[in-house]
């Protein structure tokens, strides 16, 4: 389900949340070149972005990572990526990062090989004394930053899951269910299970299938087309199927994540009542 898209004003406080500190570091440099006047804090840690994003209602998320290696961050996000707009940066996008970025809203995504475009025209700028906040690609980042867009769409992963196998179950049962409106047969599945069990081989997928050698070769192709996938193994082994061990977030159920959004609003409302007070004796005295 989507609705038209929201477009807001540039935003004067951009948080980066991501799992590789050199690209995290990238994009830090070309937000601060892209708005000059804007506050860019990068986070990396789970629980301290969820207070951040808290506290700064506003503030525009962009996250480097791979979608698929952070199944939790997505879920434990799911309010904070429906209020804020969001912008994905990843160094590749597999079948199933697909998956992630429309079932959390659609979210857009920006490939590594446009962000090393900025980064080396930003250094060509920085050699030839370019005037400040000029950028010379027009990038999604680019974009992004200067009319931020909140989600076009709604997550469609419910608020139920209260620990991590009945999330990755679901996850599961999600992409199983993308594959069949792409109508991939029953032999496709077959042989995608026989992969992920090992088989990898032609010889060894016409010996678990029990299928000639044409006929898993013209299958194989087939069902890489319906993925829009490349021959690649790992492609295959880590783009049709979410994986527990790959994850790189950790689980935060719910209930924990709301703890977390009380809290920091408890405290909020505390500091301001202390400078009521505070100020209040000094306005009395003078």
């Amino acid at each position: 389900m989507t609705e038209p898209s929201l477009k807001m004003p540039a935003s004067r406080n951009v948080i980066l949340y991501g799992d590789c500190w050199p690209v995290v570091s990238a994009v830090q440099s070309l937000t601060t070149t892209i708005l000059p006047d804007s506050e860019c804090r990068a986070i990396f840690d789970l629980p301290s972005l969820i207070e951040q994003l808290t506290v700064e209602p506003r503030a525009a998320l962009i996250l480097c990572l791979r979608p698929r290696e952070h199944v939790f961050l997505f879920y434990a996000l799911r309010q904070e990526l429906f209020d804020h707009p969001a912008l994905v940066i990843s160094d590749e996008i597999f079948f199933n990062d697909r998956l992630m970025l429309r079932v959390w809203g659609d979210l857009p995504c920006m490939m590594h090989d446009e962000l090393s475009m900025m980064v080396t025209s930003q250094q060509l700028c920085e050699f030839l004394t370019v005037p400040s906040g000029y950028c010379p690609e027009k990038s999604l980042l680019a974009e992004f930053l200067q009319s931020p867009t909140l989600p076009v769409g709604f997550s469609e992963v419910p608020q139920i899951f209260h620990l991590e196998a009945p999330l990755m179950d679901y996850m599961s049962l999600l992409i199983y269910r993308e594959m069949l409106d792409r109508k991939i047969t029953p032999f496709r599945m077959r042989m995608l299970q026989a992969i992920w069990s090992g088989f990898q081989t032609r010889d060894e997928l016409i010996t678990e299938l029990d299928a000639p050698k044409s006929k898993i070769w013209n299958e194989k192709h087939r069902l890489l087309m319906q993925l829009e996938m490349p021959a690649r193994l790992r492609d295959i082994l880590y783009g049709t199927r979410f994986c527990s061990f790959l994850q790189r977030t950790e689980f935060i159920s719910p209930a924990e994540v709301e703890n977390m959004r009380s809290e920091v609003r408890e405290r909020r409302i505390a500091r301001v009542e202390m400078n009521c007070i505070t100020t209040l004796p000094n306005e009395t005295t003078s």
